[in-house]
């Protein structure tokens, strides 16, 4: 995850979870806490406990597995653990912080929940250098890489650490091939260990988004296109072993709006999956893409899905428009959504703020059935699409969506 202050007892956690819900009023304007507070019952079918079965069909079924589940959610605090189970029987893919599994009961959790599809967080491009272990057991803990594998921290000239993402995560060499398959190996026994169905790995960057962010530049990565080239060796190598294992993959990547979009495709046929943070906004107030900036992430997504990969996107809550910002969004991402693929979509208050409330609200939640065909620019930067039971319009130039059942 980007752009966060994580100040937690334990690390930060990624829970992103599918469901099926129905619309709320049309041009609701209730706060995020309004709609938390309404219980299932006063949902209608928001949080129903009989969601469509997922299983393997569509294009998507060789990555993240195939579901008619559209919606999503994110937890990245501790003090979020509880939501997991909130709205039980409506979820159909969450992703969990990997010590999670022993403050929720995940056997019970798949029982509730037959469809649900169980994916873990796995840290891919570093670690918090925490005092033990115990405190990051995500990804490659840093204590132990330190004591056994020194040379896989990337130092900068005078042999320090390099850091990213404002000094709190210590880099690690993701193209170097024993850490590589150190990396898979611990992903696997720890996601069969824990009955998860997948992995999703979090900081899978392109060189041009991610280096900025370092504390110093290494000469073995001078370059953007060294740091993405590494990236890619480490999905080659990486992608495979979890596929045999029959681990799903979905990556977690960022990538500046001057990224080359086909290395982006190609990275997501790799792993399977692909998921987008921050889409087509960032988190605060007044934070909607519009224009040509919508447009890019707009033909990523078409890109993606085009290749037959399913896309998970998910915006950070945030902002004084809440509602507006999750009715944007979500519509955005309909627009393209091909369910057949089992892609994703979800809005979090974690990380931020709003971090602890839960974010489920009639805003994203709605349901508006499969769709009856692809979507049409009625005029420039303006379009919409028709499903079973109602309509989106999102106009990027104002930045608004209307949905109408």
């Amino acid at each position: 995850m980007k752009s966060f202050l994580y100040g937690f007892t334990f690390p930060r956690c990624v829970a992103f979870v599918a469901l099926v819900g129905t619309l709320g009023a049309c041009g609701t304007s209730a706060t995020p806490e309004q709609g938390a507070e309404r219980t299932d019952a006063n949902a209608k079918n928001d949080a129903s406990p009989n969601p469509p079965s997922g299983g393997d069909a569509g294009k998507g079924s060789e990555g993240a597995q195939a579901s008619a589940n559209s919606l999503g959610q994110l937890y990245l605090d501790w003090n979020e653990v509880s939501l997991i189970t909130q709205h039980t029987g409506a979820y159909g893919w969450e992703v969990v912080q990997s010590y999670m599994r022993d403050h929720v009961d995940i056997a019970q959790l798949k029982t509730n929940n037959p469809d649900l599809r169980l994916f873990m967080y796995w840290e891919t491009a570093g670690a918090y250098a925490e005092a033990t272990d115990a405190k990051w057991p995500s990804g490659m803990p840093y204590q132990w890489v330190r004591a056994n594998h020194p040379d896989w921290i990337v130092k900068d000239g005078s042999g320090r650490d390099i850091t990213f993402w404002g000094g709190d995560l210590h880099l690690y060499d993701v193209g170097n091939r024993e850490y590589q398959d150190e990396w898979a190996r611990r992903a696997i026994d720890y996601a069969k260990s824990g009955g998860f169905h997948g992995i999703f790995g979090d900081d899978v960057n392109v060189g041009e988004s991610f280096r900025s962010s370092w504390s110093a530049v290494p000469s073995k990565y001078g370059t953007d296109a060294a740091w993405t080239q590494a990236v890619e060796s480490f999905l080659q190598n990486v992608s495979p072993k979890l596929k045999a294992e029959g681990i799903r993959f979905v990556p977690n990547v960022a990538s500046a709006w001057n990224s080359d979009r086909a290395t982006q495709v190609r990275w997501a046929k790799l792993a399977g999956g692909y998921g987008r943070e921050h889409y087509q906004s960032w988190q605060g107030d007044d934070q909607l893409l519009g224009g040509a900036d919508w447009a890019w992430m707009s033909t990523l997504h078409r890109d993606v899905e085009a290749a037959g990969i399913p896309f998970f996107a998910y915006p950070h809550g945030g902002g004084s428009q809440a509602a507006d910002k999750m009715r944007y969004t979500r519509a955005s991402f309909l627009l393209w959504h091909d369910p057949a693929l089992g892609g994703s979509f979800a809005y979090s208050t974690g990380g931020g703020p709003e971090a602890g409330k839960d974010p489920y609200h009639a805003a994203w939640t709605f349901d508006l059935g499969a769709p009856s065909g692809p979507a049409v620019e009625q005029s420039t930067g303006v379009w919409t699409r028709t499903f079973a039971r109602g309509k989106i319009t999102v106009n990027s130039n104002a930045k608004t969506a209307v949905v109408q059942q």
